[in-house]
């Protein structure tokens, strides 16, 4: 509808509206425009009528040229997203919406997710442990081996897939799951096991000297063949590689793991 053709009670509905309005003519100045899009502007609606867009001051500008996008406006720092309406008199309608809310809402959101991310202690494809758990786990352990001297075992497990990923692209969830399985029926109720990363277990052994851990990979090693895996994956088990760490006076979580990364690095060139 043109301009000249708006009733009073048009405009008086369009103030009403959330949105900053502005109208550009054909010669492109500014024929109408809203008090939201004025105050958003950062200047009375008699100061913006008849200007062009390039008469008006910078800040206005970079608000009419706005993609959804963080801005300094003259009521605060807020979000706007912007829209162009155009018709074939020439005429273009800019529409400013103030998404401010709704991104607050998403960042919000947002960090809630990380923080229950952050306080899950459960994989969710496996069921097992996670690193935040297992982590505090071995904290514990570690604990009693520096007050008791009791010998500790940690393992980490690694499943090379990278057979299954040259021959065929086929998700590689099945596999994992299979994996944890055939490795927490091999362990002792006391001993303890969890998804490090997306590929990645470790296995913490309590009470365990390094040859008897030495002799479960041994056993692990050796019923490899015995791995459950769906139909579909018959034809790819995994080959895995293991990096044993064994506690010594003066380890922490962090040598630990670090020796047991380091031991599956130099055995299994990961």
């Amino acid at each position: 509808m043109e301009l000249k053709q708006m009733t009073a009670i048009d405009e008086k509905l369009l103030q009403r509206i959330s949105c900053g309005l502005l109208l550009l003519d054909a010669d492109n100045r500014v024929e109408w425009v809203n008090d939201v899009m004025a105050s958003k502007l950062g200047m009375q609606p008699a100061e913006v009528l008849g200007n062009t867009l390039a008469g008006l001051p910078e800040t206005a500008q970079h608000l009419l040229s706005a993609e959804p996008r963080l801005l300094q406006l003259p009521s605060g720092q807020g979000w706007v997203s912007r829209e162009v309406h155009s018709n074939d008199d020439g005429q273009r309608l800019f529409v400013i919406f103030d998404i401010t809310t709704e991104e607050q809402l998403a960042e919000d959101n947002a960090r809630l997710r990380q923080q229950v991310e952050d306080l899950r202690l459960t994989d969710e494809l496996t069921g097992l442990p996670n690193k935040r758990a297992i982590s505090q786990a071995l904290e514990l352990h570690i604990s009693r081996s520096r007050r008791y001297q009791n010998p500790l075992s940690v393992v980490m497990v690694y499943v090379d897939m990278q057979a299954l990923a040259r021959v065929r692209p086929m998700s590689t969830d099945p596999i994992v799951l299979a994996v944890s399985r055939f490795l927490r029926d091999r362990l002792r109720w006391v001993d303890q096991i969890a998804r490090w990363d997306d590929n990645v277990f470790v296995l913490v052994l309590p009470e365990t000297t390094e040859a008897d851990a030495k002799a479960l990979l041994d056993k692990i090693t050796h019923e490899q063949d015995a791995m459950n895996l769906p139909d579909s994956y018959v034809d790819l088990a995994p080959k895995l590689g293991f990096g044993l760490a064994c506690w010594k006076k003066g380890d922490d979580i962090r040598t630990l793991l670090r020796s047991a990364l380091d031991d599956l690095r130099e055995g299994s060139g990961v």
